[in-house]
């Protein structure tokens, strides 16, 4: 392949590496990132134009066979972002740092005025579980996390700094051991993680009640929410 056709062939991500918190760089497959410009210099890709050419009866973009049919600005694949995906039982939002192109299933967050780490420790906290459960979009048992919930979510900023590092610290431990999980094999290791993993979880929730100055019969609440629906699923 070209340079030129290489550089159009993007990492594919789905849910069986995109987790709550963590995403894995190991995708399984590849896109041929196709968009309006591609499809209009198509012979500038031959191999790519000769292999899309082999599916014309069977592709249905309305710019087939050379174009995507929704074309995003890629910038959203790139760098820092919180992938979210869109309808789940308990919030799955997803920090990741490398290009990263993902279906409809997912919806891309990509902020300029928020610590991402921070953010995504927010997000996934059974507080904002809590609030989109009662506020936001569901469809059936699971919550629907589009734009307009996303939108419309009551998110704190603290102004002191420290409390920002704590948490994005805390989502950093995270996704550490997140990825040291991903290669254990013995049962008790992987408990041991797991459980490493829910303590730092535990620690995001106080520390986020403490933000949104819940009472403890506000937090008794939300933790009841969140056992009945989230806890029994698993």
């Amino acid at each position: 392949m070209t340079n030129d056709e290489l550089e159009i062939i993007k990492p594919y991500y789905t849910t069986k590496e995109l987790k709550r918190y963590y995403g894995s760089n190991k995708n399984k497959y590849w896109i041929i990132y196709s968009d309006i410009n591609v499809r209009k210099n198509i012979n500038k890709y031959p191999n790519i134009k000769r292999h899309l050419d082999k599916y014309k009866p069977i592709i249905t973009s309305d710019f087939k066979p050379y174009g995507l049919h929704r074309a995003r600005d890629q910038r959203f694949f790139e760098g820092e972002k919180i992938i979210s995906l869109r309808k789940t039982r308990a919030p799955n939002f997803t920090y990741t740092d490398f290009s990263c192109y993902v279906s409809q299933t997912f919806f891309v967050i990509k902020p300029e005025d928020i610590d991402m780490k921070y953010l995504t420790g927010l997000l996934n906290s059974k507080v904002i579980y809590f609030w989109l459960f009662f506020k936001g979009k569901k469809q059936g048992d699971q919550l629907q996390i589009d734009k307009e919930p996303l939108l419309q979510i009551p998110l704190i900023k603290p102004e002191v700094e420290n409390i920002i590092k704590y948490i994005a610290k805390l989502v950093d431990d995270i996704i550490q051991i997140s990825q040291t999980l991903e290669n254990c094999q013995l049962p008790n290791q992987i408990n041991f993680y797991q459980n490493l993993i829910k303590s730092r979880e535990n620690e995001i929730d106080q520390k986020i009640y403490e933000l949104y100055n819940l009472s403890d019969d506000d937090k008794m609440e939300i933790e009841k929410v969140w056992g009945n629906n989230v806890v029994c699923e698993k």
